[in-house]
């Protein structure tokens, strides 16, 4: 816990051990099936983002009874149960109750080789960092509340938070990476510090590589990413901003993500290789946003480079 990193891990033999983690949020999304889809492909995350394979899943669901029609309820466990079987994972059981406040989400517990367990604390100086979906999910939640989305904006923003990052996984697994985590509440600066204070590196990020949604940056002058102010306090006493860095972009950066995507450290000479294979996969927004860095002691405390 102390690296802060996506799954608790517990080796129960020379060759298994359980990967564990529990995630929920409140409906980021107005269609039921659509939410129960993200909502499972953002607690099976943490798993692969370990380099593990799930086995089993619990619902967790807590709703205001007789205000939400049951038939909504049940498209909703429909969507989490169609991504549970595309990723393989069975579901085992889980626990509902009645609250004001709408949630759901899953517990899931996956299997790893100790030996193939990915962390993010082993970055190299060296490698590039590869991220496999867009930025600005705050941003589009946002806009879907106020019915701010027009139809192909809405069906990119969610096939793109419900698409499993099972398939980005096993893809970076048959390359050499050497530290991998996923993009989720605390954004991408806030996943990646952690990345470098691990390692004691520095990570030297790209601004203009960083892929985000389409529009986002008009979308941005209607509708306010909300999460943002807790992973900006985090993050800026670690971070060195360039001048030239567009302030939206950055901003972007510190925004907290739904069902994000892996960021990877990869071995430069495969770097290109690698992000070949994850478009060829389906993982189409996939891009090089940067390089890890030695950290130098005149850098004092930055870990994060933002140019």
């Amino acid at each position: 816990m102390g690296s802060m990193d996506d799954a608790g891990v517990y080796k129960i033999s020379d060759d298994t051990a359980l990967v564990q983690t529990v995630d929920f949020f409140f409906p980021a999304v107005n269609d039921p099936r659509d939410f129960g889809r993200i909502a499972a492909a953002n607690s099976l995350s943490d798993i692969w983002a370990m380099g593990a394979k799930p086995l089993t899943a619990m619902n967790i669901l807590a709703y205001p009874a007789g205000k939400i029609p049951i038939e909504s309820i049940e498209e909703l466990l429909i969507g989490g149960s169609e991504k549970l079987k595309e990723a393989e994972t069975v579901l085992v059981g889980g626990h509902t109750m009645e609250q004001d406040t709408f949630i759901y989400g899953m517990s899931v517990t996956g299997v790893v080789h100790p030996a193939k367990l990915k962390t993010n604390s082993t970055a190299r100086a060296g490698d590039m960092l590869i991220l496999t979906k867009p930025i600005g999910t705050g941003v589009m939640s946002s806009a879907v509340e106020k019915d701010g989305l027009n139809r192909q904006q809405y069906k990119k923003f969610v096939e793109t938070m419900y698409r499993l990052n099972k398939y980005a996984s096993e893809t970076l697994l048959r390359f050499d990476v050497s530290a991998l985590t996923d993009v989720t509440g605390f954004g991408l600066l806030g996943h990646a510090l952690p990345f470098a204070r691990n390692a004691n590196v520095l990570l030297r990020f790209n601004t203009d590589a960083v892929p985000f949604y389409p529009d986002i940056f008009e979308l941005m002058t209607k509708f306010n990413p909300k999460g943002v102010c807790k992973t900006v306090e985090y993050v800026e006493p670690y971070c060195n901003i360039s001048q030239r860095a567009d302030e939206r972009k950055v901003k972007l950066l510190s925004e907290a993500q739904t069902s994000g995507g892996l960021l990877a450290a990869v071995k430069a000479d495969q770097a290109e290789t690698v992000l070949k294979a994850l478009h060829d996969g389906g993982d189409t927004d996939s891009a090089i946003i940067g390089e890890v860095c030695e950290r130098k002691a005149e850098t004092g405390a930055d870990y994060l480079l933002i140019q």
